[in-house]
Order: C-alpha cells, then structure tokens, then sequence
C-alpha cells in the first residue's frame, strides 16, 4: 500500500482547514494546486466520513467537523480509501495459491507488516501532523 494521490490530497485540504476555514473549493484547488476533477472527489469522501462540513452561501464554504485531536491519520485514509492493505493477497476475498494452508511465510510477513501500519497511523493524530513547527 503506498499512499495514494487522494490522501495526499486530503491531508493538503485538512491543513488548509485546520489553519483557515471557511474555504471554497475553488481557494483550496488554488492553494494546494489540487486540479478541480480531485479536489470534489475528496471533499464529498472526508464530508461523508464526518470530517468535514459545508456551510452554504456568501460567507460559507468547508470547515473541519472532525476535533483533529481525535482523527488519525489512519481515519483519513480510511475515508480516501476502501481498504487499508499493504498488499492484495491480504484482502478477505482473494484466493492466493501460494496460502492455501495458511502457512506463507509472506502472508505472515504481510500481515504483521500491515499490523504494524495501522498502529503507527492510528496513533498520529491530525494536530500533532498539522502543527506548526516552533521555531
């Protein structure tokens, strides 16, 4: 699992948010040069995972939902990504040849390798990423 596009993405937006909201899509496109096709793509994902709102007219624009002391990274993934493995014999519906007798030593190092992921991005959370770094 490499960190796809749209994470990174949604991690640019939520910095954004986290230092000035409301926002357009249009200003966040702007000043993370997330092209448009994306930037919607992301911002209706993190909204329906309850990271975001919107606020409609003059004044309104996306706002962070979420207290960023409690959203991880590992959530924000998770709202840009179906699935959180590290490589496809890991999913639940595929049939490796090579794991028949559940004793590949790959799986395992696989398994215990994304185990490990998903701790790691579950204990970074969102203002700890987001902060400015004291000078």
């Amino acid at each position: 699992m490499l960190i796809i596009k749209e994470v990174e993405y949604a991690v640019m937006i939520l910095d954004e948010l986290y230092h000035e909201s409301p926002l357009s899509a249009a200003a966040l496109s702007t000043r993370r040069n997330i092209p448009s096709p994306f930037i919607y793509r992301v911002l209706k994902k993190l909204e329906a995972r309850d990271i975001l709102e919107i606020r409609r007219g003059p004044k309104g624009g996306y706002s962070l939902k979420a207290d960023c002391e409690k959203l991880t990274l590992y959530d924000v993934i998770c709202a840009s990504e179906n699935t959180f493995i590290v490589t496809e014999c890991l999913k639940s519906d595929y049939e490796c040849v090579h794991n028949n007798d559940f004793n590949c030593r790959m799986h395992r190092q696989f398994a215990w390798i994304q185990h490990l992921l998903k701790e790691e991005f579950q204990k970074a959370n969102l203002s700890s990423l987001l902060e400015e770094d004291p000078e």
